[in-house]
């Protein structure tokens, strides 16, 4: 039975795979998968025009409400929504490295190769859309740059050719904590702080002004209000450390060639965006023949997930399109 009818068979809102990659994905670092597969989730039948969506490096396959499971994108991707699951299939899959894998290096490239070949054990010559923000940007970029003929609307957020060099920096360092901490024998807590420093980087200054009092504690060493958010964020996130530095590391490791996409571009900047800088999306949206969209947004790096309802009729007018 073919994928195609195994989901139409299943009757449900979505449905989940693990796509063998047999032999077709050669990582670019040389290193191997100990287990070659992608995991993806379908919502709706393949019949329809596909849009593959990814988002974050925390994000996953979980994009829209199935279930008891919660979408990440649920405001976007949903019935009647932006990206409508009414009118599209959609696709989310998660990025390598799959839990326990051995292998460190992974590129933009290398998720986009693996992508296109779970596509083609899924019968999908070309997708209708590929929606991506953040590092989902990023390989959304590197498959629309290697699969020139399998996508016909590109939606970058928050993404660029490269990453900024302040930003590669801000990232260097969390990775060295984290192996830090790992070489203690903490690498939830080398984890936990990573993330308490993306936390600053992904907000911008306005947001945390407008959140958080200034108000010391009666010791040296007692954490502030707004350290006290960071820190229950960091404890309430959950990523193997190694799967953290490989996927850091991945960001930083990307670079395409934007001359290279034949897709028509949509490409949305936030202006206070502290990694990517608005100027960088303008410069790719230009090399792309790309459309460029500018937004204000005192939440920075996380407009997309916060700031669905200006992100989303954007999304939705290019995605529709005729």
């Amino acid at each position: 039975m073919t994928i195609a009818a195994r989901i139409a068979e299943a009757k449900a809102p979505a449905v989940d795979f693990t796509v063998p990659l047999g032999g077709g994905l050669s990582l670019e670092s040389g290193e191997r998968l100990d287990r070659a597969e992608l995991r993806l989730r379908v919502h709706g039948a393949l019949s329809d025009p596909v849009v593959a969506v990814a988002g974050g490096i925390s994000a996953g396959r979980d994009i829209a409400d199935a279930g008891a499971s919660r979408g990440w994108w649920r405001d976007v991707v949903a019935p009647g929504g932006a990206i409508d699951l009414e009118r599209f299939c959609v696709v989310g899959f998660d990025f390598l490295p799959n839990p326990q894998e051995t292998a460190r290096t992974i590129s933009t490239d290398d998720q986009a190769r693996a992508f296109g070949i779970a596509l083609d054990r899924l019968g999908v010559a070309r997708l209708h859309a590929f929606v991506g923000a953040s590092y989902g940007g990023m390989v959304g970029l590197a498959f629309a740059a290697r699969f020139r003929a399998r996508v016909g609307r590109l939606c970058v957020i928050s993404a660029a050719e490269r990453p900024h060099p302040a930003s590669t920096a801000l990232r260097g360092v969390q990775r060295r904590i984290v192996e830090f901490a790992s070489r203690c024998g903490k690498p939830a807590e080398g984890v936990s702080l990573a993330r308490q420093l993306a936390m600053i980087s992904y907000r911008t200054v306005d947001e945390f002004a407008a959140r958080f009092d200034h108000r010391p504690g009666l010791r040296a060493g007692d954490p502030y209000p707004v350290c006290e958010y960071l820190i229950a964020r960091g404890e309430a996130y959950h990523m193997p450390a190694a799967r953290f530095v490989t996927l850091s590391d991945s960001i930083d490791r990307h670079a395409v060639d934007a001359t290279e996409i034949a897709a028509a571009g949509l490409f949305i900047a936030v202006r206070d965006d502290r990694l990517v800088p608005s100027a960088d999306i303008r410069r790719l949206a230009d090399r792309a023949n790309g459309r460029f969209v500018e937004i204000a947004s005192e939440y920075g790096h996380d407009a997309f997930l916060k700031e669905t309802g200006v992100v989303g009729p954007l999304i939705r007018d290019f995605i529709e399109e005729p």
